[in-house]
């Protein structure tokens, strides 16, 4: 699955490198209404679930990597200090658990 949302306040450029620093890992995207000068500095930024998905993360933890994103980029902390909680977090879903095996 995948969600695009619209910064139009905020532009995807900047949300997908602020929650970079916070090791949370987006694109930023062209929306269809985006001129394609734009490329560069888009309003829309892509979320994708399947690598979260693969690795065991259910509904609960996506609520708590909303809360995430809305401590990063509305509540605006400082993303560095989010770092440490995203890796710790990270830490009990390092197995994966839909792929094939060679």
């Amino acid at each position: 699955h995948q969600i695009v949302l619209d910064f139009k306040k905020y532009i995807g450029k900047w949300a997908a490198e602020t929650l970079e620093e916070a090791n949370i890992i987006t694109n930023k995207n062209l929306l269809p209404w985006d001129p394609i000068e734009n490329s560069n500095n888009p309003s829309g930024m892509r979320l994708g679930t399947q690598e979260m998905t693969r690795i065991g993360m259910e509904e609960s933890e996506m609520e708590y990597i909303a809360e995430l994103f809305k401590r990063v980029l509305l509540d605006k902390k400082d993303p560095k200090e989010i770092r440490k909680e995203v890796s710790e977090f990270r830490e009990d879903y390092q197995e994966i658990h839909y792929g094939f095996k060679w």
